[in-house]
């Protein structure tokens, strides 16, 4: 009876593994070639504590300090909800995923606290003349988000399309494109290469997967009228909208507008995303924490809406 239970374990496990030893594995392969990519633009020790709020605790500079709390207590509340989802999976596939998709995000969160917010200046300038551009701490977290996006696809398909070609079409989508950043970022370390390394890089290969997910979910909704799939759509118009506001606050020019060279307040478009994620999580526990199960084992037509 706990067989099936215990082989999803497995599988789990095994892609946690994955997903943690995935920064070794590039930044081993690149034989630390990051170091060769400076900050742009270059930018002094001096200069990148002008540019942002830096704290001095004992030896250690840490930069940003609301950010730090803000990223990294999304970090725990994406790990947490992710794992409620797998302790309350009962043979769910969708829910085991779906699980999966929001420790990887914790993960990759907690990645991008450690070196875009709290160890920036400590990772990338300390005892160096210019500030580096990146590290292995935010190639991990590029790559652990690439496998979080394509888990979610793949909890999408076994919650809104029945066993046969579609669904094996979109589990075959998220892991040849997962596959495919990983591809991408090692060639980025190796080369080295910083377009390859971007955030933009990250949202072209995300993109599509999020597209995904609105149309099956939302093609599913229309003909059922259930609400769990229109809380599937919305989840990801949501998670879309954050990505737009992080992309504009960026482009706006704010952080700095507000910062006013250290006579102001930061507050980055990083910060922008961190709300938003966790204003998106608290949207997904509540509307897919109790509801969210498999196609096969949903009600269909004019049911779906009574069944709620």
């Amino acid at each position: 009876m706990r067989k099936g239970p215990s082989a999803a374990g497995g599988r789990i496990s095994r892609l946690a593994r994955l997903a943690c030893n995935a920064p070794l594995v590039l930044l081993v392969s690149a034989c630390g070639r990051l170091d060769e990519l400076a900050y742009e633009p270059a930018t002094t020790p001096v200069q990148w504590c002008q540019r942002r709020p830096c704290i001095a605790v004992g030896d250690v500079v840490v930069d940003e300090p609301l950010g730090s709390f803000l990223v990294f207590l999304l970090a725990l509340l994406w790990i947490g909800v992710g794992v409620y989802f797998l302790r309350s999976r009962r043979g769910q596939r969708s829910r085991t995923w779906l699980g999966v998709a929001l420790v990887l995000g914790g993960v990759g969160a907690a990645q991008a606290g450690i070196s875009f917010q709290a160890f920036g200046y400590e990772l990338k300038c300390a005892g160096r003349e210019w500030c580096l551009l990146t590290n292995a701490f935010e190639v991990g977290y590029s790559v652990t988000q690439a496998l979080s996006v394509s888990a979610m696809l793949i909890a999408v398909a076994y919650a809104c399309t029945a066993p046969g070609a579609w669904r094996r079409g979109l589990i075959g989508f998220a892991a040849v494109n997962a596959v495919a950043y990983g591809l991408a970022s090692i060639a980025g370390v190796m080369l080295p290469d910083r377009m390859l390394l971007s955030f933009e890089v990250l949202m072209l290969f995300a993109l599509p997967g999020i597209a995904l997910v609105i149309a099956v979910a939302g093609i599913r909704q229309r003909r059922s009228r259930d609400p769990l799939d229109r809380s599937l759509v919305a989840a990801a118009v949501l998670l879309l909208l954050v990505q737009v506001a992080y992309f504009s606050y960026a482009a706006a020019g704010v952080t700095q507008q507000l910062w006013r060279g250290g006579a102001g307040f930061y507050f980055s478009e990083n910060d922008v995303l961190h709300v938003g994620m966790i204003g998106w999580l608290g949207y997904v526990f509540a509307t897919l924490g109790t509801h969210l199960r498999d196609a096969e084992k949903r009600p269909s037509g004019s049911q779906a809406g009574r069944s709620r």
